[in-house]
């Protein structure tokens, strides 16, 4: 008897690709079309950085579990080469989020300014978690890998409502920002998602093979519907 169904179901081909590049993918055949058509009817700077920022990571999307996955696998990489994979579309995730809160905080005739911001903030949570995770392993050197994660987590769940609850107002109080509620909403979705995957890793180290059901949830979040929620989002708030 299987004792860990849902372990082995997160892992499988069909929930750790198939599932995480339709969404993404239906997405990029509707911005081919009429969601093409939406941002030219807006017709300003914002809403072509919004769609060209839609269809560059709905591409990331893709590439992110193909890479890691099959790819991974049909290139026979080491595991040192995976891991540096899995970093960089780690780190492409997070700078997803800022390099769209930040902008519309700030409006994009800052874009440059804004664009920089977002790729230096991206290296704040990976570096606190992992001087975090170094000090626990030194005083208790018997945990467990997931804890890195774990910690990575709940610093960006913190991280995302800190800037949403403190930076983003200062941000939009020095610029006409018409939709400041854009940018709080996104901010506010990445730390769900986090706060879900948190939780599932606290089930999965307490050992109940539920937090890898759990963990199915975040993912779908982050990699199938943050684009097309963050797409819909912006261009429903232009709406007269």
């Amino acid at each position: 008897m299987d004792v860990e169904p849902w372990r082995h179901f997160y892992e499988s081909e069909l929930n750790s690709l198939w599932a995480l590049v339709a969404l993404p993918a239906l997405f990029l055949v509707y911005a081919a079309t009429r969601g093409r058509e939406r941002a030219a009817r807006a017709a300003d700077r914002e809403a072509r950085f919004v769609f060209a920022w839609s269809v560059a990571f709905a591409l990331e999307t893709i590439a992110d579990p193909l890479a890691t996955g099959p790819l991974a696998r049909a290139l026979a990489l080491s595991d040192a080469a995976k891991q540096a994979v899995m970093l960089v579309f780690v780190l492409l995730g997070d700078f997803r989020v800022l390099l769209i809160a930040l902008p519309l905080a700030l409006g994009t005739a800052h874009l440059a300014r804004a664009a920089l911001a977002s790729a230096g903030l991206t290296l704040v949570v990976p570096l606190a978690a992992w001087t975090t995770d170094a000090a626990l392993r030194a005083r208790w050197p018997a945990l467990p890998g997931q804890v890195l994660w774990l910690v990575y987590e709940l610093g960006f769940f913190a991280f995302a409502l800190a800037l949403r609850a403190a930076v983003l107002p200062r941000l939009a109080g020095g610029s006409a920002v018409p939709r400041p509620r854009v940018p709080r909403a996104i901010l506010a979705y990445a730390a769900a998602y986090y706060a879900l995957w948190a939780l599932a890793d606290v089930l999965i180290l307490a050992g109940l093979d539920a937090g890898w059901l759990l963990r199915v949830l975040p993912n779908q979040l982050y990699y199938a519907v943050f684009v097309p929620f963050a797409f819909t989002l912006y261009f429903g708030a232009r709406r007269p």
